[in-house]
This record gives C-alpha cells, sequence and structure tokens, in this order.
C-alpha cells in the first residue's frame, strides 16, 4: 500500500495535480490519495464603524472563517467527484481517495499531517514563485527544503502528465546512487528515463567525469543502463546549459537533493538554485540526503 498526500487550493492545477498523483501511482499498485485543503483561521477584519471594535471584529472573524470552512468543503466534494470519475473512465481501480480539510498555517499543518498520514510522497501544486497563495511558490519550496520524504512540486501551468524523460542534477554527492534508484522506484509503474546532468568548470571538469564514469558502472553492474544515461556538461553560462539539456532532452521532470541553504553549492555557482528550476516551469522533484 503506498500513500500520497496532495495539498489542494482548488484552483485549476488542483485537478491537474491530482491525475499528476494518479501518473504516478499506476495502474496497479494498491495506493491511497489523501488530499488536504488548509484555509486560514486567523484573519482580523477591522471595522472601525463598530462601537465596539474588538468585540465585532472578532465576531466577523469567527464568522468569517466558518464560512471559509464551508465552502471549502464543498469545494472538496467537488474535487472529489472530478477525480473519482477521471479514475473510473481510466478504469484504475488500485487507488483510493481520503481527505481531510483543516484550518491554520499551511506549512505547519502540511508537516502534522506527513507525522500523522506517513505518506510515502507530497505532490502539490505551485503557483510559482512571486504568486500569493495557499500553494504560492515560496511555500512549496520551504516544504521541499523541511519535508522528510520527496516532494514534487507541479507548476500550475502544467498541462501534460507526461511522466518520460526525468533529469536527475548531480552534485557529485555520495548520495547519488541511492537517489537515482530511488526515483527508479518511486516512478517504477511508467516507463521512465533517467538523464543524471552533472555541470562542471573547467577547472573540475575532470573531477567530474571521473565521479560520473564511477557512478556510471555502479549502475552497469545493476544492469540498469537502459533506464538511466549519464551526462557531464562543461558551461560558462550555467542558466543557459540547464535550459538547453531540458530542451534536447525532452525533460518533464526536474529532480534534485534538497539543501536548506545554497543547493548544489558544490556544482554550481551561487547565481543557480531552487528559484532557477522555477523558472523552467516544469514539475519538480526534491529529495533529501
Amino acid at each position: 500500500m503506498k500513500t500520497m498526500l496532495i495539498p489542494v487550493d482548488f484552483s485549476e492545477n488542483s485537478l491537474i495535480t491530482c491525475k499528476y498523483a494518479i501518473k504516478i501511482a499506476g495502474a496497479t499498485t494498491p495506493t491511497t490519495l489523501h488530499l488536504l485543503h488548509i484555509y486560514p483561521d486567523q484573519l482580523m477584519i477591522p471595522d472601525s464603524s463598530f462601537p465596539s471594535g474588538i468585540d465585532s471584529d472578532a465576531f466577523m472573524n469567527v464568522q468569517f472563517i466558518e464560512e471559509l470552512k464551508q465552502q471549502s468543503e464543498i469545494r472538496m466534494t467537488g474535487l472529489l467527484h472530478e477525480t473519482k470519475a477521471y479514475l473510473i473512465e481510466n478504469k484504475m481501480n488500485n487507488i483510493t481517495l481520503s481527505h481531510s480539510i483543516t484550518g491554520g498555517d499551511a506549512e505547519w499543518e502540511i508537516r502534522n499531517l506527513c507525522d500523522d498520514l506517513n505518506p510515502d510522497i507530497i505532490v502539490m501544486g505551485t503557483h510559482g514563485a512571486g504568486k500569493k497563495g495557499f500553494l504560492e511558490g515560496s511555500m512549496a519550496e520551504n516544504i521541499m527544503d523541511h519535508a522528510s520524504i520527496p516532494v514534487i512540486a507541479v507548476p500550475m501551468t502544467t498541462k501534460s502528465c507526461r511522466i518520460q524523460n526525468i533529469m536527475y542534477a548531480s552534485n557529485a554527492s555520495e548520495h547519488d546512487f541511492a537517489k537515482i534508484n530511488l526515483l527508479l522506484n518511486l516512478f517504477k509503474e511508467t516507463t521512465i528515463n533517467i538523464s543524471v546532468m552533472h555541470l562542471v568548470s573547467e577547472n573540475k571538469k575532470d573531477q567530474g567525469v571521473a565521479f560520473i564514469n564511477d557512478l556510471k558502472e555502479a549502475f552497469s553492474m545493476e544492469k540498469k543502463l537502459d533506464k538511466v544515461r549519464f551526462f557531464v556538461i562543461d558551461a560558462e553560462d550555467k542558466q543557459d546549459a540547464l535550459e538547453t539539456f531540458v530542451e534536447h532532452q525532452h525533460i518533464d521532470v526536474i529532480a534534485f537533493i534538497s539543501h536548506k541553504s545554497n543547493i548544489f553549492k558544490s556544482l554550481f555557482s551561487q547565481k543557480l538554485n531552487k528559484k532557477d528550476f522555477f523558472k523552467l516551469d516544469l514539475p519538480m522533484l526534491a529529495m533529501h540526503e
């Protein structure tokens, strides 16, 4: 049994995110998709026209929060209905749906539910950097940084659920072998190709090539080279190299080991970080050491 946690905000992206999770789950492994919605429960609505301002504000606040909860329940029912219809249409009887609605801080509530639910992965939509709301880009980044399980962020512009070509951005970590195998396991229900991409500067090229050759040999011994390819790229403009690689390899998902600060510090210059991956407007999979 596999469990996926799917935070939703009832935007157009929510159904796409659910379909994306269904694609990962596949049609054979018993899987529970748990949809979670978090509404703000500490709103303050000032209204100086009331003689007893504080009491009136508090009353309006409670009333408004109750309305938010009721609307959330209605919209969750609608999303569950759409998701169930999609499962029936695609004859995916192995997947069951559950849900919860709660008030509070989104990041905090997601962490709490992870402790209770013990999901295998979080699949969440994101509005991208600079956007505001329950699933804003910065909140998605924080979840990636702090969650102890893999997190997939699906941009709101995502229209396709295709998961075929995955780029794993290697930072020459001792954990790369394990994380690439984790990718193969996470997506075992679909046919994938993993492109391991390691960016190097001229003065570290030999070191990078040696590391990738050792990594390639390890996968050769496991007879997995039909699913994993390796690339060492020497480029002055690292952002341009990243975008070119994604385009030429028809990448659908970007995977990486997430760090709380300066990710890929030993691989990329400080000018390239998680925000640059958001700019590519592709689903991202963050894993932890």
